[in-house]
């Protein structure tokens, strides 16, 4: 049986669960379980799948030398690295028979990231088949979580207003707004800014505030909502990755490429923005200032309208089955 260690180091929650479908079919294609090296806390919603071997957890400004341990104690017919950086490359390079790094080479400007990963897969004859991420949780995390969400009437809607950085942020009162129009269950996350969701939540009428708990913990309940709304953040392909459907918007970042596959949908605010560099949004003048250069609101996530979300909304709920 082949031993295969994939090495995802891109730094953040979402990037673990781009790399989850290729992970995934190469553990199906080679009819084996897969050893992922990692950051916490993103690796902890791969240790219950039963396609992945163990979770190896790396430690974040030293991955050289968290590689370098792995390798000098074990040895891998396979090895996959989706990144260069910290010349990981030349470090893995000569340490298996077979090895492929940077899986999001130069990548098309309409095409999602994690179809490039499975693309370049394929192409090295790796992989055949690959279908969207699952993230796997025990019968005790569901069951929690229908409990907490017990006395909430469906649909269940669940809003993230944080999304790391302000510039991806959509305006907390947009959010308090589509909360009051949705005839829905209202579920607010707290992320980084408590202050913020508490606000959002305390003015949508009966809406529940979330507290920061686990990403498994948040995966569970995600599990068991009929929607979810966020900006280009972690928790939006957490709740795909549990079946859910999904409203990202886009600001800074382009939608055909960080978005989503239907049914989910992306929206894009500013569409034609002359200062959108889509190979690298961090060198756009927007990203670090926090602020829109060219325009009066404070990011172009604000340009997608509330009507836009709304009726994205309306066709997602309408369109799903009875639970």
């Amino acid at each position: 049986m082949q031993q295969i260690l994939f090495i995802e180091l891109l730094g953040g929650i979402g990037d673990v669960l781009i790399a989850l479908s290729a992970i995934q079919a190469l553990a199906r294609s080679h009819q084996t379980k897969v050893t992922v090296l990692t950051f916490a806390p993103g690796g902890s919603l791969l240790e219950t799948d039963p396609l992945i071997e163990r979770v190896i957890y790396a430690e974040k400004g030293n991955v050289r030398q968290s590689i370098e341990q792995l390798l000098n104690q074990e040895q891998f017919d396979l090895i996959v690295s989706d990144t260069n950086y910290d010349r990981i490359d030349e470090l893995i390079r000569d340490r298996s028979d077979r090895v492929v790094t940077n899986l999001w080479r130069s990548p098309p400007p309409n095409q999602f990231v994690s179809d490039r990963f499975v693309e370049i897969l394929r192409s090295e004859e790796l992989i055949s088949e690959a279908l969207p991420p699952k993230v796997y949780l025990t019968d005790e995390e569901y069951q929690t979580a229908r409990e907490k969400l017990a006395d909430l009437p469906r649909p269940i809607v669940v809003f993230c207003p944080d999304a790391g950085m302000r510039i991806k942020r959509w305006d907390e009162q947009n959010f308090i707004e589509l909360g009051k129009r949705l005839k829905s269950s209202i579920v607010v996350l707290v992320g980084s800014d408590r202050e913020q969701s508490a606000f959002i939540s305390n003015n949508i009428p009966d809406s529940k505030l979330w507290e920061l708990g686990t990403l498994r913990e948040l995966a569970a309940m995600l599990s068991q909502a009929d929607l979810m709304i966020a900006g280009d953040t972690g928790a939006a392909r957490i709740a795909a990755a549990v079946g859910t459907s999904t409203i990202t918007l886009f600001g800074a970042s382009w939608y055909q490429r960080y978005g989503q596959p239907e049914p989910h949908i992306n929206l894009q605010g500013y569409l034609n923005c002359p200062e959108r560099r889509i190979e690298n949004f961090t060198v756009q003048a927007c990203w670090y200032s926090g602020v829109c250069p060219i325009a009066d609101w404070a990011t172009c996530v604000d340009e997608i309208s509330i009507d836009r979300v709304m009726a994205a909304a309306t066709n997602l709920l309408e369109a799903q089955t009875v639970r």
